[in-house]
């Protein structure tokens, strides 16, 4: 049997200040359900900016450029 393919949508509005932890936070949440059998290695992180008026969408920018390693 396959491991399911889990995929979170994270809407982002206003949310620079709190975004590289969340990530940090969730990727590794990711990765660690990964590495032990849960889901499948094709899951997915999508955050999307909701028309913030911060920096949001440049924190979201420099982070997908430096990802954390997967497992």
């Amino acid at each position: 049997m396959m491991n399911p393919t889990l995929c979170l949508i994270i809407p982002c509005y206003n949310e620079e200040e709190v975004l590289p932890q969340t990530y940090a936070t969730l990727s590794t949440k990711l990765a660690t359900m990964i590495h032990d059998g849960l889901i499948s290695p094709q899951s997915s992180l999508v955050f999307v900016d909701d028309g913030s008026k911060d920096n949001t969408w440049n924190v979201l920018d420099s982070l997908i450029k430096c990802p954390p390693p997967r497992s």
